[in-house]
């Protein structure tokens, strides 16, 4: 610990003394447990604000050493780790329920294979000793080697001032795509050799929702990347086709211009594809860019299917949803902000039951969020929580799955009105400048029923905050019998 301190200078050093110190104390209502375990616990906890205050510094700076990168993303991933044993154990404390509390607690009841559900404080648990200690020996390992790492780390230059709270910077900014940002980045500044007429290509894949956009969106918004690139824009891969790339000033959304398009200009094009495209009118259009755009200009290609690998000059990078622990700790922060969610076991419990449901849907963790943090009182969350296991319910009686996986399948999926009438969307679609987005009512108009509706309608689901700051909008029809037609959709 001394070298920890010694190594942060100036604020690192004020924020890691206070934030300890005034931290060292909780845990309280693990007193009852065994002193073994409490002193665990206290240990994790302690542990995992020394990390947290290092990643928060890291992820303010640039970082373009590769070896720190990795080091960062490996502490990061036990931190997530670390917090979600820690709160999925204080969910499972000794405080008691009421009756009707404890029905809705085992609503997502966790299989035997999941990490939550084996950590519990029962006699001969070897189990829950063993992920608890491990977890404690990675974090302890780590940190005995953070020296040299933080030392490296005050010469590196601030990205921005980092905010103090966590929440204000997950709530402005994208989570838990450091590795893969850097790994884009690193791309799109490779210098190729001017003879070769190439275009470097790199495909994006990942299944609807994932955060494609949202990735390279923050990857284009980079100042490295904006002072690489003398134009960037993004177009729609429905636009491809065998014309001249002679066209592409009229094509497209223009992200960030330094200059007019010339050709010794460097260009990134980052194409979003919907759907599968043919590759003779791929190899057409890519064989027109390389003879018309500059030398160094680069292509992004996104989709959510995994053809479009071919196209790519380099492997492809593939996203896949975040693990639960990250996603829990996404959530949470999410959800508590500045408030400690210490303070309220009984709320944290049901937080993590609610996104146990959600199977990492970040529409969904915002969405929720919003409610929760409308009344810090249990009551108001128990009543989400019900309202989100009936739903699912709801959709698994309907359609056969969670309503979380339908959508991310483009088919149908319910929202409950009330014990007679729930909602079916069927249609979903982004947008992405607010022109494009009608005069629609929100989610919140419809379920509340405080707007007459009848018939098709189209409903604003959820607006982002984050770049590309999009509105998702589906198409809803309101019903009381199952409706037939959708079986198939």
């Amino acid at each position: 610990m001394a070298a920890f301190l010694n190594a942060i200078k100036g604020d690192i050093a004020n924020r890691v003394v206070g934030f300890v110190i005034d931290k060292c104390s909780e845990l309280t209502t693990l007193l009852t447990l065994p002193t073994t375990e409490g002193t665990r616990l206290h240990d994790l906890q302690r542990l995992l604000l020394q990390v947290r205050v290092i990643i928060e510094e890291a992820e303010g700076r640039y970082i373009i050493n590769p070896v720190m990168a990795y080091q960062l993303n490996i502490l990061r991933k036990e931190m997530y780790r670390g917090y979600f044993i820690l709160d999925s154990l204080r969910s499972l404390g000794p405080e008691e329920l009421t009756a009707k509390d404890h029905d809705v607690s085992t609503s997502f009841t966790l299989s035997k294979f999941n990490p939550a559900k084996r950590l519990s404080f029962s006699a001969g648990n070897t189990s829950m000793e063993k992920d608890l200690q491990q977890v404690l020996d990675n974090l302890n390992s780590i940190m005995d080697n953070m020296g040299e790492f933080i030392t490296i780390l005050n010469n590196y230059p601030p990205i921005y001032r980092q905010p103090y709270s966590m929440h204000l910077y997950i709530g402005k900014c994208m989570f838990g795509r450091h590795m893969e940002m850097d790994r884009v980045i690193d791309f799109l500044m490779q210098i190729d050799n001017p003879s070769v007429k190439a275009i470097d290509v790199l495909p994006i894949v990942g299944p609807k929702y994932v955060g494609k956009s949202t990735l390279v969106a923050h990857v284009y918004n980079d100042e490295r990347v904006r002072n690489h690139f003398s134009r960037i824009v993004v177009i729609s891969g429905d636009e491809i086709d065998n014309e001249s790339l002679t066209t592409l000033k009229d094509r497209g959304v223009i992200a960030h211009q330094d200059n007019a398009l010339g050709k010794n200009d460097r260009l990134l094009a980052i194409i979003e594809f919907s759907r599968d495209v043919d590759e003779v009118i791929w190899n057409s259009f890519y064989s027109s860019a390389c003879a018309f755009l500059g030398s160094n200009s680069k292509m992004v290609i996104t989709s959510k299917s995994n053809k479009i690998m071919k196209f790519g000059s380099t492997q492809a990078l593939v996203l896949n949803f975040l693990p639960q622990e990250a996603y829990w700790y996404f959530f949470k922060i999410l959800t508590f902000g500045s408030v400690d969610s210490n303070d309220y076991p009984k709320l944290e419990k049901f937080a993590m039951e609610i996104a146990r449901g959600m199977k990492g849907s970040f529409i969904g963790a915002n969405i929720h969020s919003l409610v929760l943090k409308k009344n810090f009182v249990a009551k108001h969350w128990c009543k989400v929580l019900e309202g989100l296991k009936n739903n699912i319910q709801k959709n698994i009686s309907l359609f056969g799955e969670n309503p979380y996986i339908l959508s991310r399948k483009d088919k149908p999926a319910a929202w409950i009105i009330d014990k007679d009438k729930f909602v079916v969307y069927s249609q979903h679609r982004e947008c992405i400048a607010e022109d494009n987005v009608p005069a629609i009512i929100t989610r919140d108009d419809f379920v509340s029923r405080s707007v007459k509706c009848e018939g098709e309608i189209e409903v604003l689901l959820w607006r982002s905050h984050i770049l590309p700051f999009k509105s998702y909008v589906v198409t809803c029809t309101m019903s009381q019998n199952y409706p037939f037609n959708y079986v198939n959709g």
